[in-house]
């Protein structure tokens, strides 16, 4: 009895220090934003589209909602598939999730994403751990929730929203335009644990290690904090927080960060919280401190019992415009380009000083990498992009002592990303028939793969929503359409032209320029694929030439006043576009983890 017992006891501490398996593969796979295009609503009265006579239909957003949207709704249906089977063709079992996987919690979207998770666990293997993003509770406990724009089968919108959403609560006679179903109400923390329990948000016994900042209970109830409004401290609710610790497999430590902040303010009696789209890390500080002093305990942890600890969560850590910030704010605004989102200084040094050495979030849609350097430590923020969203991808971790291969996977080939075209050129039918004024560029439904579609995608929501609501009007509308050529010349800087420059301005517009500026802005370093060398060498030139003529020679009245401040705005945009251009590496990057904490680019090799 005593040798069992010894022997359970040694077996139990080698597994406690077991260090981790070389070449141990993770992939991060946020902001999924997954929409069940196969959705079943006709018990509601709303019975989709047919693409093929006898195939189910299929119940989709417009593309006229799409391209007002900084994500995809529809085809990252395809995509998920498609990076699923990669994953699993690398032969990856272990896959994060970091937020937004579902489509604002919808109960049809969750219930579809689990049923596919489930198959990939089943048939390969695999192993999924998420965490909670803004749009997945979209508030903290269930509310009414729909959208307006999913496309009928003849081409209109129509809206479809839970029975409690005040337009199904007054409905009164006949709306071809309104479906009432409880499928699309928006889940609390409540309901998307229920169903995405399985994926690492409750206990499993193949889990070596599972605990929260609470302890080892798993109940929401057991895992929750008081938030307070803001406008009465003394009006609180308990809401819950999904953090979670979890060792799969021995050796590997993945820390769950849940860093929704759901703020509430009394009005008329009641608490109404906002959403946490805009609050992140910023809040955690005041409204979750908890959570601080958890990772710093954890790290500690980690390292006592040989543990490599990699942390994920929704929102970045670091900031996102590889130190252009300030810039982005005197050109186009404080609020501008989500900059309410990027964590302020000492919200990343006091997530440094915890100890923390690496961390992948999404959010934000990009690709980049970012290093918060403090006095005890250094910190890796990795940003993953969204496989909804240009330029589709996601990241794989490779860990191998203390180091850790960042690759990131493009999703350019999606079987079927076009299926659903016949569908949108019906609903471009009926706008250029009813609201000729909303026709959107139909050029994209000639995409030739999923990359170029959403890249198309990213050009039609700069004209249709980034360059109406972020760049200055003077931009918009003097020099938009010119040539670069045309607006050096209207600054009276040809005289330093060579005939060669001439030609390479001549090729490009603003408005061209203005494109590519998000594609990098969006893609980093992936978006050189979309532009050539040509145009980035215009592009320089552009810039060289407008920093090199400080001097504005321009009348004294209006007009040349505004051509000496829209030259001082392009002047800061191509300046902005260079130093994105030259950012940290973050295509592929080693990280050395131990004391060094140093960082390699490996996209050579």
């Amino acid at each position: 009895m005593k040798l069992l017992l010894s022997l359970l006891i040694f077996l139990s501490s080698t597994l406690l220090h077991a260090a981790l398996p070389s070449n141990t593969k993770i992939a991060f796979v946020p902001d999924i934003h997954f929409h069940d295009i196969y959705g079943d609503f006709a018990d509601a009265g709303f019975k989709g589209i047919e693409l093929i006579k006898g195939t189910a239909p299929v119940s989709i957003r417009s593309m006229q909602a799409q391209i007002h949207s900084t994500r995809l709704f529809n085809e990252n249906y395809f995509a998920l598939i498609a990076t699923l089977d990669d994953i699993a063709a690398k032969g990856v079992k272990l896959v994060a999730l970091p937020g937004d996987f579902s489509d604002d919690g919808q109960p049809v979207h969750l219930n579809g994403l689990n049923v596919i998770l489930d198959n990939y666990a089943k048939k390969y293997g695999m192993r999924f751990f998420a965490i909670p993003g803004n749009h997945d509770p979209v508030k903290p406990f269930k509310s009414a929730g729909g959208k307006a724009d999913f496309l009928g089968a003849q081409g209109q919108q129509v809206g479809i929203y839970s029975t409690d959403h005040p337009y199904c609560e007054n409905v009164s006679g006949e709306n071809h335009w309104l479906i009432c179903s409880d499928k699309i109400a928006h889940a609390g923390y409540k309901e998307i644990v229920e169903i995405m329990a399985p994926f690492g948000l409750m206990p499993n016994s193949r889990d070596i290690l599972w605990e929260t900042p609470f302890g080892k209970g798993a109940a929401l109830a057991e895992r929750s904090y008081m938030q307070c409004a803001e406008n009465d401290k003394t009006r609180c609710s308990t809401v819950p927080d999904s953090s979670y610790l979890v060792e799969p497999i021995p050796g590997l430590w993945l820390l769950a960060i849940d860093a929704n902040v759901y703020i509430p303010a009394l009005k008329n009696g009641v608490l109404q919280f906002q959403g946490s789209g805009n609050a992140g890390y910023n809040k955690v500080l005041t409204e979750k401190p908890f959570l601080l002093s958890w990772i710093t305990q954890v790290v500690q942890r980690a390292k006592a019992e040989n543990k490599t600890l990699i942390a994920f969560s929704h929102f970045p850590m670091g900031e996102f415009y590889d130190g252009q910030t300030q810039s982005i704010k005197s050109l186009f605004g404080e609020s501008a380009f989500q900059l309410a989102r990027e964590p302020e200084l000492n919200t990343r040094k006091l997530l440094a000083e915890t100890g923390l050495k690496l961390h992948i979030g999404g959010h934000m849609h990009m690709n980049d990498t970012s290093v918060i350097e403090t006095e005890h430590n250094t910190l890796f923020n990795i940003q993953a992009p969204s496989i909804a969203a240009y330029r589709p991808a996601y990241k794989l971790v490779t860990l191998d002592k203390q180091f850790a291969k960042v690759d990131t996977i493009t999703i350019d080939d999606v079987p079927h990303f076009d299926r659903l075209f016949s569908a949108y050129q019906i609903e471009h039918d009926y706008l250029i028939k009813n609201h000729p004024e909303q026709v959107w560029d139909k050029r994209i439904l000639t995409a030739k793969d999923y990359h170029s579609y959403s890249k198309l995608h990213l050009q039609a929501l700069a004209k249709w929503r980034f360059i109406p609501r972020e760049w200055p009007q003077s931009v918009r509308d003097e020099v938009l359409n010119m040539t670069l050529l045309d607006a050096i010349v209207l600054f009276n800087s040809d005289g330093q032209l060579t005939e060669a420059q001439q030609q390479d301005l001549q090729t490009k517009t603003i408005f061209d320029f203005i494109t590519d500026f998000y594609l990098v802005r969006n893609a980093g370093s992936l978006a050189f694929t979309d532009i050539t060398q040509s145009t980035r060498q215009s592009y320089q030139t552009m810039a060289k030439l407008l920093n090199n003529n400080t001097k504005c020679a321009a009348s004294n009245d209006n007009k040349g006043k505004n051509i000496c401040q829209l030259k001082s705005a392009l002047t800061q945009a191509f300046s902005i576009y260079d130093n994105l251009n030259h950012a940290l590496p973050d295509q592929c990057l080693i990280i050395d983890m131990s004391a060094k904490m140093a960082l390699r680019d490996c996209t050579a090799n």
